[in-house]
């Protein structure tokens, strides 16, 4: 027998135990918590090759709640009735059970279950809940899997789309990566061929350059010339060498390769005066010519003298270095020493002596010759070095017109003719005409005159005796002369050659007096304007060429 105060205790315990299980399932609840979507990360852009990550929702496997069932003790005898919960409960038992109520309906609210319990319906209540939670799962993996996409709206298309954008990555990556080599291949092969344009033509541009500076002279401003001796049998490889060496040229190698190209080839051995302003075609040349058997004195520089050239022109040109790039190169001689020796009696006769045949027919100085020597001094181009003086270089001159005129001596003698003689009209033969025709109709035309008794009547001659011939003068000076004028060389009114030559004659002019053309002019005028003769057989067609090419032409 239990008595009342007994099941009273035990209802009571029992309410406490279901509190407690509430309190624990309420516990649980609260620890279980399902995933929130937005803790899923999306894939990013960069790891689209990556394939796509399935997010699996977390299940969370719930254990139906079940009652505790206990063994009441009988009731008492007395007690017939089964127990009914809400009969003959005392007041304190309504009251713990509405409180009890009460904190069973915070507890579920707070937890978003119904509040609905009931003693007599647990098994229908924990279904209930159980239902609601697995609803609840649902519900959350579905917004898990259908949380919407930035690029799809659906995750079929959202994995079919990946699958293509994939496949197309895939696919831009190698044409990306094609394009990238053709790219790279490109551009190896256009820096390949800069560079093999640069090295051509940077070869190219520095053989010609270097071509170009070894045919240059070694230096343009130095005419000092070295004694260079090239032996027997030297090819050009080994005389351009010497001549690097020597401080003649720049290259060796240029030289040979130049005359090869100019087909210089017949080299002579000897000794040769070469400068470092010399050409490769100069010492070529030279070098063809051939050299001497023993050293010369190296020339220091050049004097040029020009055909038909007087003392006087002669004696300005032996001041200027004619060999020399520099203007107004100058040689250590001056105009006043010249003229001084070429008039010096004791210089004439030291070159009578030496130079027999060409001064045979000199003239004295008392027939009213101006300079003896004038005439007598070849036109050319003549060396001096460090030991030359004013008389060597006269005498070269000297020496020079013997040498041309020597194989001529015997003719002269046949033709009955002194050496004289021919310089006086190869003199005014030089001035008259500019070609070898010309010089020699005009020479024909001269003895034409002498031969009829007629005089040369050459204006050149007046125009050396007042100091003119060479000068600048004008049209109208030299058509307007003195014919009157006293003088030997006035050969208007004296017959012969003249007592001397007026200028230094060319040795086409004295071929010319040697060998003249044969004609029956006795008349000739030269164009003031072109220099052109017009030959004439009589006074009347003479004075109509003097009008028409000299008169008109000074007046217009």
């Amino acid at each position: 027998m239990v008595d009342k105060e007994t099941t009273e205790f035990s209802r009571g315990s029992f309410k406490e135990k279901i509190l407690r299980q509430l309190e624990e399932n309420a516990a649980k609840q609260a620890e279980t918590k399902f995933p929130d979507p937005e803790d899923f990360e999306r894939p990013s852009r960069s790891d689209s090759e990556e394939p796509e990550r399935k997010i699996e929702p977390r299940k969370v496997d719930l254990e139906p709640f079940k009652l505790p069932v206990f063994d009441f003790p009988a009731a008492d005898e007395n007690e017939g009735e089964p127990f009914v919960e809400n009969e003959n409960l005392p007041e304190e038992g309504d009251s713990l059970r509405q409180n009890l109520d009460g904190v069973v309906s915070e507890e579920i609210q707070s937890q978003d279950i119904p509040p609905q319990f009931s003693r007599s319906e647990p098994k229908v209540q924990d279904e209930k809940i159980e239902q609601e939670q697995f609803l609840e799962k649902k519900e959350s993996e579905k917004m898990v899997k259908h949380q919407p996409s930035r690029r799809t709206n659906s995750p079929s298309k959202k994995t079919s789309l990946s699958k293509k954008n994939k496949n197309k990555n895939k696919n831009k990556n190698k044409n990306k990566n094609k394009k990238k080599k053709k790219v790279t291949a490109g551009k190896i092969i256009a820096v390949i061929v800069v560079l093999l344009v640069l090295v051509v033509g940077g070869t190219g541009w520095y053989g010609y350059n270097f071509v170009k500076s070894g045919i240059q002279p070694l230096d343009s401003k130095n005419a000092t010339a070295k004694s260079i001796n090239i032996p027997a049998g030297s090819s050009s490889k080994q005389i351009g060498e010497i001549l690097q060496r020597q401080s003649i040229i720049k290259n060796g190698m240029v030289f040979q390769y130049y005359t090869k190209f100019k087909n210089y080839s017949e080299f002579k051995s000897g000794y040769y005066n070469l400068a470092p302003n010399m050409s490769l075609s100069t010492i070529a040349s030279k070098l063809e010519e051939g050299g001497t058997e023993k050293p010369v004195a190296p020339t220091l520089g050049k004097i040029l003298v020009p055909e038909g050239y007087t003392l006087t022109q002669i004696a300005k040109a032996v001041t200027v270095n004619s060999g020399s790039n520099e203007k107004n190169a100058k040689t250590p001689f001056s105009e006043a020493d010249f003229m001084k020796t070429v008039q010096d009696p004791t210089f004439i006769a030291k070159m009578v002596k030496a130079y027999p045949k060409l001064f045979a027919s000199l003239p004295t100085k008392d027939s009213g010759i101006k300079y003896q020597l004038e005439g007598y001094l070849f036109p050319a181009t003549y060396d001096y070095t460090k030991s030359s003086t004013v008389e060597s270089v006269i005498e070269n001159m000297i020496q020079a017109a013997n040498t041309q005129l020597t194989p001529y001596y015997d003719t002269i003698a046949q033709k009955n003719l002194t050496v004289n003689e021919v310089l006086s009209l190869a003199a005014l033969v030089e001035k008259e005409a500019n070609n070898d025709d010309d010089r020699r109709n005009v020479a024909g035309t001269f003895y034409n005159r002498m031969n009829a008794g007629m005089t040369l009547g050459s204006n050149l001659s007046i125009l050396y005796a007042e100091g003119k011939l060479g000068e600048k003068t004008s049209l109208s000076e030299d058509a307007n002369i003195d014919t009157n004028l006293d003088s030997p060389y006035n050969l208007y009114t004296n017959t012969g050659f003249g007592p001397g030559p007026v200028d230094s004659p060319s040795l086409s002019s004295i071929k010319a007096v040697l060998d003249p053309s044969q004609n029956d002019y006795f008349y000739f005028v030269a164009d003031v304007t072109t220099g052109k003769v017009y030959f004439a057989k009589t006074l009347a067609e003479q004075n109509a060429n003097v009008q028409k090419y000299v008169n008109d032409k000074i007046s217009s």
